[in-house]
Order: C-alpha cells, then sequence, then structure tokens
C-alpha cells in the first residue's frame, strides 16, 4: 500500500510539472527507457523524445492545463496509476503532425478530459498511456469537422 501511495503523490506532482512546464520534474518521472502512447501520435520510446514531444506542445499550446487538483479520478493498482483530469488549451504556436508536417495554430481552445494509465517502477514511469477524445480535441481547435 505505501508503494501505491507514493506512486499516486509522484503522478500529483507530475501533472503540476506538467501544468508548470517544469521539465526538470517532468523528466525525473520517467524512466530513461519510457514509452509512451498518444492518440494520433507515434508511440515514443525514450525520455529525450518524450520531452520532445512535450516541448512541441507546450510551443503549440502555452497556456494549457490540467485540472487535478482535485483529479476526477485517481487511483493504484499495484504498480499502476489512472487519472482523469479535465484539460484546457489554446493553439497559439504550430504543432508538428504525425507525418511531421507543421500545422499552424488556429488560435481556438479545447476542453476535454484527459486520462494517464501509467506504469511506475522504482518512482519513474516505465510505460504511460495517455487517452482523450481525440475527434472532439481536433474538432475544437478547428482541425476537424
Amino acid at each position: 500500500m505505501a508503494a501505491e501511495q507514493r506512486n499516486l503523490e509522484l503522478m500529483q506532482t507530475l501533472d503540476d510539472a506538467w501544468n508548470d512546464q517544469d521539465l526538470g520534474t517532468f523528466n525525473s518521472r520517467h524512466a530513461s527507457d519510457v514509452v509512451v502512447r498518444w492518440p494520433g501520435r507515434p508511440e515514443t520510446h525514450g525520455g529525450h523524445d518524450h520531452e520532445v514531444e512535450a516541448r512541441q506542445f507546450f510551443a503549440a499550446f502555452p497556456d494549457q492545463h490540467l485540472d487535478n487538483r482535485p483529479y476526477k479520478v485517481l487511483f493504484a493498482s499495484g504498480e499502476w496509476t489512472c487519472s482523469v483530469a479535465h484539460w484546457t488549451g489554446t493553439m497559439t504556436g504550430p504543432l508538428p503532425g504525425p507525418d511531421g508536417s507543421e500545422i499552424a495554430p488556429t488560435g481556438k481552445s479545447f476542453a476535454v478530459d484527459f486520462c494517464t494509465v501509467a506504469h511506475w517502477v522504482d518512482g519513474k514511469i516505465v510505460e504511460e498511456n495517455l487517452f482523450y477524445d481525440l475527434t472532439t480535441f481536433m474538432k475544437q481547435i478547428g482541425l476537424g469537422s
């Protein structure tokens, strides 16, 4: 039970770091060989690649924010945590598309629920699965119909 509580606290501080765009803390919560999966984006391998995509996201959505205090849902089971938070932001910068092309900023905002399912080993995430309604997200930022 102590490991589960620790992982819950680490998850909370990971999302605090995301909100603050604090890449030092963000990186310290991920294993160097972390595997990360986002909707509509290629799977990444390694902390460096995950930091690159975080930086790209912060540039495209500098005001993005996860409402994680309190979370809508937060629980742990063994080495796994699951969180659900409300997520908002405005696309004011360019974003690399999955094919490497640049998507121009639209100036439009999004508001969706965001779920993270993370596998923790020795206080670091080794596998992170990120879920949100990609269709609604794309429509809200003006990139879908």
